[in-house]
């Protein structure tokens, strides 16, 4: 008889809230970028402003998990964010002015920083030890499951943005009145305590470098691929909607990091962390020799799989690295995330003005390879 593999409840909940918050927003934005451009006759530049002004939101989101999730407990950190996507998501969609709508945009931003972490949290207090890592992989692989949705109704619906955008607050609303009925409330017995100066300290030391190198480096290449691949299939190819036809790729190829948990308890933390750093980089790299189209969809569909491998991992490293304070740790991941997040596309660009794409991809690979000398010390962390 087979086994039968066991899935908590919170590990669903958290894969549809993460297909709101990234795939919908996060991802949907870069895949609609062209249309709000055309409904609100803004420059490519101010859209790009205004992307930039999100990952500061998402910043002070992760934030207010490390100063408040110890006392509050992570289920007031998950509503808020899930209610600030969904708010956002459709103000969006219903405004006419370019304000209002960055403005929502900047709402929805705090929600990757409010979710993320405090989905981290809940996990490891309220789940089995023995399934934490399985239902980690499946929380981030939410991300890949909302990219591949929203870009088959951008195909299906010939990009009409605000009915997808309005779609997905209507069904971010319905996922936020389960996880009000089914989130765990805090426990008393842990969540109720104060940190411990003992609880800090692998914040500083040695070991977890790696993780915080490792979390930067990602911030750059992911953020960069992601800022500009889609222009890059744009501008390359006559292909009808050739950008969500690649996302689409990338998504179902994101579907990989299921398997993460998985993964990791075959190979261990290692072993897993160097194949998925050597894909990720090769994905990316291979486009500065190669840019016909199979090969361009080879491409997103190795990103797709090792980037939802390397977001997986994250959240299960954290909770290694920091065990008794899971969400503060990884917090403290998404902020220096997001610093190269913030870095990598805006470095680039200027490199843009004087290089080819294929330049930029190199480069990219390149960095990306470098996380091989930032692994985890141990098979443990």
């Amino acid at each position: 008889m087979a086994k039968r593999v066991e899935i908590p409840g919170i590990s669903i909940i958290g894969l549809l809230a993460l297909s709101i918050i990234f795939g919908w927003f996060r991802y949907g934005y870069g895949l609609l970028f062209t249309e709000f451009r055309s409904s609100f006759d803004l420059s490519a530049s101010l859209l790009g402003v205004i992307s930039s002004l999100t990952f500061i939101t998402f910043l002070a989101g992760a934030l207010m998990v490390i100063l408040l999730v110890s006392k509050f407990g992570a289920r007031p950190m998950i509503l808020g964010g899930i209610f600030a996507a969904s708010t956002g998501l459709l103000t969006a969609a219903l405004t006419d002015s370019w304000l209002i709508f960055a403005a929502s945009c900047l709402l929805a931003g705090f929600s990757p920083g409010l979710t993320w972490s405090s989905f981290s949290k809940s996990v490891t207090q309220h789940v089995e030890e023995r399934v934490q890592e399985r239902t980690l992989a499946i929380i981030s692989t939410g991300s890949s499951v909302g990219l591949i949705f929203i870009s088959l109704l951008y195909l299906l619906l010939d990009g009409d943005w605000r009915i997808i955008w309005g779609g997905g607050a209507v069904f971010g609303y319905l996922i936020l009145l389960w996880a009000w009925r089914s989130v765990p409330e805090k426990n008393a017995e842990t969540i109720g305590a104060p940190i411990k100066m003992a609880d800090l300290r692998p914040i500083f030391t040695k070991e977890a470098n790696p993780f915080y190198i490792a979390s930067f480096l990602f911030g750059i290449t992911e953020a960069t691929y992601w800022t500009y691949a889609a222009d890059f299939v744009q501008e390359n190819f006559s292909i009808t909607n050739a950008n969500a036809v690649f996302f689409l790729i990338t998504g179902i190829a994101g579907l990989a990091g299921l398997c993460a948990g998985d993964m990791i308890s075959k190979l261990g933390m290692r072993m897993s962390f160097i194949v998925t750093i050597l894909v990720y980089s090769l994905s990316i790299a291979v486009l500065y020799l190669f840019q016909g189209w199979i090969l361009v969809c080879i491409s997103g569909a190795l990103f797709g799989a090792s980037f939802m491998l390397y977001a997986a991992y994250l959240p299960i490293w954290s909770a290694k690295v920091f065990p008794n304070i899971p969400a503060q740790g990884f917090s403290i991941c998404i902020v220096i995330l997001n610093v190269g997040a913030i870095i990598g596309p805006a470095v680039f660009g200027w490199i843009l003005a004087y290089s080819p794409y294929e330049l930029i991809f190199l480069l990219l690979g390149i960095i990306g390879c470098l996380k091989v000398f930032a692994l985890p010390v141990t098979e443990k962390a």
